[in-house]
């Protein structure tokens, strides 16, 4: 469907100026100067039979041509567009960039005129991409459909941009990076077309070998991650993804909403689905560079090889930082290395094969490590050195390279310095083995190539685990506080939905007077925890609303007293007082959190950390998307730094009970599947002991519509 973008026989240019060189005859000169080699015809609805531009005849509308139309760009004033889009209908063209801005971006009328567009293409069954885009480019087809100052090489890495300026940006920095471009397709304001479809159909280009793109908004969340998932089995798809503070984030209610950055959706979706965020554009090019030019890693054991032992050093720490595992070399490899290397040679890893080494002992090194089945990848490190010979050192790494190409190893360099590297450098993007600046920046890359590996393997598809629960009661109480106008519900009554979905939650009783918590302290024997039972009071201890360790003997006093505090608290709004809880006062156990908060793009992220009045200060929480599974449950208790280690016991302490926190994870992620306009919850603390647990406090947020 979306082939006519990039290879369309014949492209129309509607908007082409007659006298002066405005965008459209950028355009224009774009695709001439790229070699297009199907038929172009401008169209300026003032055109004479006589009009001619670039000595091309030019059309006084898109009917008046005389033969088919595969592509259409659009470059009119906004309030014109529709009336092209009716003239593209009529003449069968389905797909069309829309290069005009004006729409949205511009405010409600532009909105407006935006949604109007988008849903005439529909009706007459039109593609759009844009509006308010740069173009689009292919290089294997000779095709620059854009207004873009550059027009880089052809290779093997497509750019989807949200951002002209930035497209721009990138275009210009290919033939610098030393590597191509297949496809550059600019998105803008993603009115009909975009990321999840390019992302689909760029799966199955033969020309792209990896995906990178610029993102400052994913609408469509839950498409994206299940596009994601299968497009990366089959090529690396690298997101810059800007707007990662957590400025113009709403306030929430609970400390899993305060926890929240309006970032934090998109950084556990990629993770899950395997893309590969970036924060720079630099950072992009560094990863997809790797990528263009090697295949992923098959393991994790990475080899070391330097000519400099602080360049190795520098190397190793890297690894350490980034998890990456040093390779031990066979025995076999390490008895031929000390055959042919100098004595005074570290012959493990780092290898360091001296300052000395000339092009001819860099070649005796590589032909005996990269056979070496214990090695999955390796980072050559090269310095300045009077022997070193930069040029002629390359030439020999590619040699040896070539001749070992077939074990499929990644082989990365590291040729540090600056102008004598030159040479070397651009030998080595010529036989496609990628060079970087600095270690860290290329163990980085190597990080993000066995991830991918990992995610490319594939983890075991599992099924989610199903509880018996009482999702209908749950729905009823969720309503009824709805119509009362309570759409914040904390208390006994988040408690009852907690344990309306088999989470185990503290013994708590509602009571009205005096003497009714007087009987059922006498009924619990112990002491006690008093909590003022009000909608309209979400933070009970702010407002003196709370009582801990209270005696049966003391009860009718801290009722009186906790009524008093909620009545000042709320002015005469009596009425909304529904009584106080009292619960038992519980022993000492590992206070946990777990919550759920809705992303509009993403649907419900669970959280899971420490718990308890710390939260937001030691802010030690890992987060998942719905739904969870056994395994995934696991994953996010291992992934925190301090929770985990409580759980599992520190020093002489006893583990606690983790399978109670396992199960409680996934019935919070089934019952905000079951119930999706539960918009926010939170059970803080979840007190584990070494068997059993229990919910002491919730709260829950539901949205006005369901």
């Amino acid at each position: 469907m979306l082939n006519k973008f990039f290879n369309p026989d014949s492209i129309a240019i509607v908007g082409v100026s007659l006298e002066k060189e405005k965008l459209a005859n950028q355009i224009l000169k774009n695709i001439l100067e790229a070699g297009y080699r199907g038929k172009v015809f401008p169209v300026n609805n003032k055109a004479t039979p006589a009009s001619k531009v670039r000595s091309l005849k030019v059309y006084p509308n898109l009917k008046e041509i005389p033969e088919k139309v595969d592509l259409c760009l659009v470059v009119v004033p906004p309030g014109a567009v529709l009336s092209v889009i009716d003239d593209c209908a009529d003449k069968k063209i389905n797909s069309v960039v829309v290069i005009t801005a004006g729409f949205k971006e511009t405010g409600p009328e532009g909105a407006r005129l935006e949604k109007e567009l988008v849903k005439r293409a529909r009706e007459k069954g039109i593609r759009i991409l844009g509006p308010n885009v740069l173009g689009i480019i292919d290089t294997h087809h000779h095709l620059n459909a854009s207004f873009a100052p550059t027009y880089p090489p052809a290779g093997n890495i497509a750019f989807i941009s949200q951002s002209g300026a930035l497209g721009c940006t990138a275009l210009d920095q290919f033939p610098l990076e030393g590597v191509g471009l297949s496809k550059f397709i600019s998105i803008g304001n993603k009115a009909d077309l975009d990321e999840v479809d390019f992302i689909l159909f760029l799966k199955d280009d033969p020309q792209t070998r990896v995906i990178m793109c610029y993102l400052e908004s994913i609408e469509r969340g839950k498409e994206f991650m299940k596009a994601a998932k299968e497009v990366v089995k089959e090529k690396p798809v690298v997101v810059i993804k800007s707007g990662r503070s957590q400025a113009g984030r709403k306030a929430a209610s609970s400390h899993t909403g305060a926890l929240s950055g309006a970032d934090e959706a998109y950084e556990v979706a990629f993770k899950e689905t395997g893309v590969i965020r970036v924060k720079t554009v630099a950072e992009a090019f560094s990863v997809a560079r790797g990528f263009a030019f090697q295949p992923p890693p098959r393991g994790e054991r990475v080899l070391l090889v330097t000519n400099a032992g602080g360049a190795g050093i520098m190397a190793t720490d890297a690894c350490e930082d980034y998890s990456v595992k040093l390779a031990t070399l066979s025995e076999e490899t390490v008895q031929n290395l000390k055959k042919n290397l100098p004595a005074a040679s570290s012959i493990s890893n780092p290898l360091d094969i001296l300052g000395d080494a000339d092009p001819e002992r860099f070649k005796i090194t590589l032909k005996e490590v990269l056979p070496d089945p214990a090695i999955d990848a390796i980072l050559l490190l090269v310095t300045p050195q009077a022997t070193t010979k930069p040029k002629e050192t390359a030439h020999v790494v590619c040699e040896v390279y070539e001749l070992f190409k077939q074990r499929e190893k990644t082989v990365l360099t590291c040729f540090m310095g600056g102008e004598i590297m030159q040479s070397a450098t651009t030998v080595l993007q010529k036989a496609k083995i990628p060079n970087y600046n600095d270690p860290d920046t290329a163990v980085k890359v190597l990080r993000s190539m066995i991830d991918y590996s990992k995610i490319r393997v594939g983890r075991k598809e599992e099924e989610g685990k199903v509880f018996k629960v009482e999702k209908s009661k749950i729905e009823v109480i969720l309503k009824e506080e709805k119509e009362k106008g309570y759409l914040q519900i904390g208390g006994a009554k988040a408690l009852e939905i907690m344990k309306g979905y088999r989470i185990p939650v503290v013994e708590n009783y509602l009571t009205r007077s005096p003497e009714e918590a007087r009987q059922i302290a006498e009924k619990i024997g112990k002491p006690l925890v008093m909590k003022i039972e009000s909608p309209a009071i979400v933070h009970k201890s702010d407002i003196g609303g709370v009582k801990v360790g209270i005696k049966p003997d003391k009860v009718e006093q801290a009722f009186n007293e906790i009524m008093e505090n909620a009545k000042k608290f709320l002015k005469g709004r009596s009425d909304e007082i529904k009584g106080v809880s009292i619960q038992p006062f519980l022993k000492e156990g590992r206070e946990i959190l777990i919550g759920a908060i809705k992303d509009v793009n993403f649907g419900h992220l669970i959280r899971f950390g420490l718990g308890g009045k710390y939260v937001e200060l030691f802010r030690d929480f890992s987060t998942r998307l719905v739904p969870l599974t056994s395994s995934r449950v696991l994953e996010m208790i291992e992934e925190t730094k301090i929770a985990s280690k409580l759980l599992q016991g520190f020093r002489d302490e006893p583990a606690y009970d983790v399978e109670l926190v396992k199960e409680s994870l996934l019935k919070l992620s089934q019952l905000v599947e079951d119930i999706p306009w539960i918009e926010e919850i939170e059970a803080n603390p979840l007190l584990v002991y070494t068997k059993g647990g229990a919910v002491i406090d919730a709260r829950i947020r539901i949205a006005k519509e369901e």
